[in-house]
């Protein structure tokens, strides 16, 4: 059985039918997958509580009994979800547009949605009779039915992430630290390395404002957590890069070094090495922006997901606007209740994520 984006794909389907290979390489920066994260979770369970109010008829009673059901509490894990769904559909529509040029080219292809759905038959029944999505969302040609190729799929991802930060190591600088302050009698810098103390054990940091009082916290576990979610779906965790702690400035606060270039160094490898035929960036930075001109120069295929308005214009015009995923477009907004309803539902991730693809295939066709 072949695989993709999780969807088993059973060889029998491919008899008579050559294979083009098409490599799919997915580099994520780490910061933008978190930030990304954030506004996904929010603005999902908002869409799944308006979701669930539609279903119970205004039924708040009902609707607080659905909501309680499927409702997935904040996590690294629904988070990490979120993102390798958002990903799993930016990879299914990579394919169609691969398919797309293909076809334009004079290669006919046998469509991967029908391939998939022969394999995982998605099917509804409606007035006693059973009905398949595809045929009703994204209908088949004859001359599609019997392409002489389909694309042969393989994909990698890898996040692009910080080391962990090293507990036992900043509590010792720390009380380094809260020595000194206490031989200078800084009350205010006491009492913020005190409360670091109290709370980098169970992975919490805290700012420091510019007046010398306790900022706000940073839950680095939960973002360490939620890096090491994400790779275990995408593929590949790099902690290449470091994070730091600035301890010994007065807005002390983490930063990151060597990640973005370690990222860039990647994808110029596997461009160099012809071992990636389109590049997939999950990104809000704009130090990419030469990268991903590079990469069009030597004709490979780039696709940019990201949150609009986050994602600058100029990024999005070097990636094409065809070529740009908006994770918070009203369509992608309409399909998180699925996803969120299949972590806590009957509903398997496949079929919630064959659904929404369908979906958004016929909207495509439909040019909406």
């Amino acid at each position: 059985m072949k695989r993709v984006s999780g969807h088993a794909i059973d060889e029998k389907y491919l008899d008579g039918s050559e294979p083009i290979a098409l490599n799919i390489g997915i580099y994520i920066d780490g910061y933008g997958a978190k930030k990304s994260a954030d506004e996904l979770y929010e603005k999902g369970d908002k869409e799944l509580s308006n979701h669930l109010l539609r279903q119970a008829n205004g039924d708040f009673r009902l609707h607080e009994k659905l909501y309680d059901k499927f409702h997935t509490p904040f996590s690294p894990e629904i988070y990490a979800e979120l993102i390798s769904y958002c990903l799993a559909l930016v990879e299914l529509h990579v394919v169609a547009v691969m398919e797309d040029h293909h076809r334009a080219a004079g290669t006919q292809i046998r469509p991967n949605a029908l391939l998939v759905n022969q394999s995982n038959p998605l099917e509804i029944e409606l007035e006693g009779r059973r009905h398949n999505l595809l045929e009703a969302l994204f209908p088949v040609t004859e001359e599609q039915w019997q392409a002489g190729h389909y694309l042969d799929v393989a994909s990698s991802g890898i996040i692009f992430a910080p080391y962990r930060i090293d507990r036992h190591r900043e509590i010792g600088r720390l009380k380094r630290e809260l020595a000194k302050s206490s031989q200078r009698g800084d009350t205010a810098r006491m009492r913020w390395i005190e409360r670091n103390l109290a709370t980098i054990p169970n992975g919490v940091f805290h700012r420091r404002n510019r007046d010398g009082s306790i900022g706000g916290p940073i839950d680095f576990d939960f973002v360490e957590r939620f890096y090491d979610a994400v790779s275990k779906r995408v593929g590949t965790y790099s902690d290449w890069g470091e994070s730091k702690v600035h301890w010994g400035k007065d807005l002390s606060d983490f930063g990151e070094k060597g990640v973005d270039c370690d990222l860039i160094m990647q994808v110029m490898d596997d461009l160099h090495a012809g071992t990636v035929d389109a590049f997939v960036f999950m990104t809000n930075d704009m130090d990419f922006f030469p990268l991903i001109e590079r990469i069009h120069t030597e004709g490979k295929a780039v696709f940019l997901c990201g949150l609009e308005g986050n994602v600058s214009d100029r990024l999005i015009e070097a990636a094409g606007n065809d070529a740009f995923f908006n994770l918070t477009s009203q369509r992608m907004l309409d399909r998180l209740p699925t996803l969120f309803m299949a972590a806590k539902g009957g509903m398997t991730r496949e079929l919630a994520l064959q659904w929404t693809f369908l979906s958004m295939l016929h909207e495509r066709r439909a040019g909406r």
